[in-house]
């Protein structure tokens, strides 16, 4: 998700590549011109980070993050960006400094095509500098403001975790597809268009949900025979539902 980030920021000429230094990159999905630091030895000299975005694992953070600032690499308004899952606003503040400008984000994997939704609430954040972050987000998709900042953990399960579900849903088309003895290839290109026609639709319908179902299945038509059976007793809602839940039981623990 950093290297998305990174990515974005430069393709976008928010930032040049030179404006970055990316601290202990992941070995995979590494960007040309880019400056990658292995360890905190290597961080140049009288370097001082404006912008700080944490894109590490929640389970190593604390450990990482506590070391981290022992460099006193960031001056009184160095912004710090967190993506982590689970770790909230307190966090952060007992690591950097009561006083820090910290943004709590939870993007999902939409950023990549800037199509992401990104959840964020903030801690001491000036109004200048919350505009310059809200300039950032907007080049990934659509960046909205939580005010209660316990939602995260439903907004994690939700939307953070949503892509998966998407993807989970046409694998299960994908392979119900090629049992019928159709060709891998023609079964995967037909799968991506459904999905993709049917996301423009509803991205463009004023219709609810429930009325955009209806459109498509007609009275004692073939799609009502075939939806009859996830709607019964909303079997499909309950098992997403546990689903998410589990989700947010997992954001909570970590």
């Amino acid at each position: 998700m950093g290297g998305i980030i990174a990515k974005n920021l430069i393709e976008n000429q928010d930032f040049s590549s030179c404006n970055f230094l990316v601290l202990k990159p992941s070995q995979s999905n590494k960007i040309n011109n880019l400056n990658y630091i292995d360890s905190l030895e290597k961080i140049p000299q009288n370097y001082i980070a404006d912008i700080v975005f944490i894109c590490i694992k929640p389970q190593e953070s604390k450990e990482i993050l506590e070391e981290f600032t022992k460099e006193k690499i960031f001056h009184k308004d160095t912004i710090f960006i967190s993506i982590l899952a689970g770790k909230n606003l307190n966090f952060f503040s007992k690591i950097f400094g009561s006083k820090k400008q910290i943004v709590r984000s939870m993007p999902n994997l939409g950023i990549e095509v800037n199509q992401g939704i990104i959840p964020y609430i903030h801690r001491n954040l000036t109004a200048e500098n919350k505009k310059i972050i809200l300039n950032i987000f907007a080049n990934f998709g659509t960046a909205f403001e939580v005010e209660d900042e316990k939602l995260f953990h439903v907004l994690t399960a939700l939307y953070g975790c949503g892509p998966a579900y998407i993807f989970l849903m046409q694998k299960i088309f994908f392979d119900i597809t090629i049992s019928y003895k159709i060709s891998e290839k023609t079964a995967y290109d037909l799968t991506k268009k459904l999905f993709l026609g049917s996301s423009l639709l509803s991205f463009e319908s004023a219709l609810d949900f429930s009325k955009m179902i209806e459109t498509v299945a007609s009275k004692k038509g073939v799609t009502e025979a075939s939806l009859e059976n996830l709607l019964k007793n909303n079997k499909l809602q309950n098992l997403i539902s546990k689903s998410i839940k589990n989700g947010i039981n997992r954001s909570k623990k970590l």
